[in-house]
């Protein structure tokens, strides 16, 4: 009875992939691979300049938040407790 559960649960997971047809997995397979993937190296080459460009900005402007200093100490008005 164990082995009829195994050959009848091996079917039912197997079924699926044997009526699929095979698909291409990529656009570098077909014949215009070396174009595709010198485009998508050139696209990857941008967003990563870009990405570190925006980087560089948040970084700098991270620095002058940090060596910004109060004018004169927090504001009596705002900071007291018996307002």
């Amino acid at each position: 009875m164990a082995g009829l559960r195994f050959w009848v649960c091996l079917i039912l997971v197997v079924l699926p992939f044997v009526r699929t047809e095979p698909q291409a997995l990529s656009p570098f397979s077909e014949g215009n691979g070396e174009k595709a993937l010198g485009a998508f190296i050139e696209k990857a080459k941008e967003e990563f300049k870009e990405r570190l460009r925006r980087e560089e900005d948040a970084n700098r402007n991270m620095l002058y938040k940090l060596k910004r200093q109060s004018p004169g100490g927090p504001d009596p008005k705002h900071h007291s407790k018996n307002a």
